[in-house]
């Protein structure tokens, strides 16, 4: 079995096709390399590749690595998978002129990108990718919807998901004073608990009062893409570094743009503990160079530690469930030791899993903690 998942996680990444494949690139150049490179041909488990599909911001869905079922960006998608695709037996005969304008914008670029090298292939070549993974793949979005991921994709399925239950089940009646039914007290609970417990003793009012609904839609976003996240197949938002930056960027804006309504200019001239005196100038400036730097790192720290802690739990999860095909993909003969290892690996990544449940709600917490810190801090510097 281990043997097999292997073989679907690195030699047929989009087809699984059996046979000899075409080895043309579509420039009209031979490999030259003297080798017959077989189908079933023994390569290495790439982990590397596994965390890009699964733990990053990445161009398709792929519930099993190397075989999308949407393909949200065709372009990036083909020239990130380019090695593989262009050894595909259909490769060579396949039309790819529908392909050619966007192929072309990709490898004229100015744009370097890490995920892919674009001197490995050229526009003929690429159109050709891309026609091959739109005749394979399900589902292909359009040119104009290319800025969307697996994590983008899930997080918005997720918080539309949300939207819905919590719009027809909690909302309350015109002349509804209390909470009815198990749901609306349960997530009373939360709403009082954060207002009473993190928002209230973090922000002065009547702003405590007022930051509340926003600060508790953010902790239910965060939770809600945090535990969505952990459905296998599906791509985790808050593990992607661009999203948690634009929360932080609404904390950031809240900071600044509060700050200076209740203290107006006196706001950056606050930010310092300490008096104004000539004798204290030199260590007064100092103190507020500091102070504006922590303006910015606040939020920035706020930003890479929620992504740090989803990405780095994912991640760990990925190695235990990944250990059965390392063994087996560097030594095929060891299927007794990779078969104790995969089973161990999947144990505790079982167990990992629920432990990464109580994190997601941690991380939600602590990030709407901080928030309503950073926030009251700047409204009220002595509060």
């Amino acid at each position: 079995m281990l043997k097999q998942l292997a073989a679907e996680q690195n030699q047929e990444p989009l087809h699984g096709n059996e046979g000899d494949h075409d080895h043309s690139h579509g420039d009209g150049h031979d490999h030259g390399d003297g080798h017959d490179h077989d189908a079933h041909a023994h390569h290495p488990f790439d982990m590397g590749a596994s965390v890009m599909s699964h733990n990053m911001p990445y161009s398709a869905w792929e519930p099993v690595h190397g075989h999308p079922i949407i393909v949200f960006d065709l372009g990036l998608h083909a020239a990130m998978n380019y090695e593989v695709i262009s050894h595909d037996k259909n490769f060579a005969s396949i039309d790819g002129s529908a392909y050619k304008e966007w192929a072309s914008e990709i490898v004229n670029s100015d744009v370097g990108d890490f995920r892919y090298n674009k001197e490995s292939f050229n526009v003929e070549g690429l159109s050709k990718a891309m026609a091959l993974v739109k005749q394979d793949a399900p589902l292909v979005m359009p040119q104009g919807l290319s800025w969307m991921n697996n994590q983008i994709f899930f997080g918005t399925f997720a918080l539309l998901l949300f939207i819905l239950v919590t719009g027809f089940i909690c909302k309350r009646k015109p002349d509804q004073v209390k909470p009815e039914g198990r749901i609306q007290h349960f997530m009373e609970v939360f709403v009082v608990y954060l207002r009473d417990e993190v928002i209230r003793p973090g922000i002065i009012q009547p702003y405590a009062d007022k930051f509340t609904p926003f600060l508790v839609s953010m902790f239910f976003i965060i939770l809600t893409v945090n535990l969505f996240g952990l459905i296998p197949g599906t791509g985790t938002m808050s593990g992607n570094i661009g999203m948690t930056f634009a929360w932080a960027s609404l904390v950031f804006l809240s900071m600044l743009g509060f700050g200076l309504w209740e203290q107006k200019g006196k706001f950056l001239v606050n930010l310092v503990p300490i008096h104004f005196t000539i004798g204290m100038s030199p260590i007064w400036f100092l103190l507020l160079i500091i102070e504006i730097m922590g303006l910015f790192i606040k939020p920035i720290a706020l930003a890479i530690r929620l992504f740090a802690n989803m990405f780095a739990g994912h991640t760990v999860m990925l190695v235990f469930l990944s250990l059965g095909f390392v063994i087996i993909s560097q030594d095929p003969e060891a299927t007794t030791l990779a078969h104790i290892l995969g089973i161990s690996g999947w144990l505790f990544a079982i167990l990992f899993h629920f432990m990464e449940v109580l994190v997601a709600f941690i991380q939600a917490y602590v990030f709407t903690m901080l928030a309503a810190m950073f926030i009251g801090m700047s409204i009220h510097p002595e509060h």
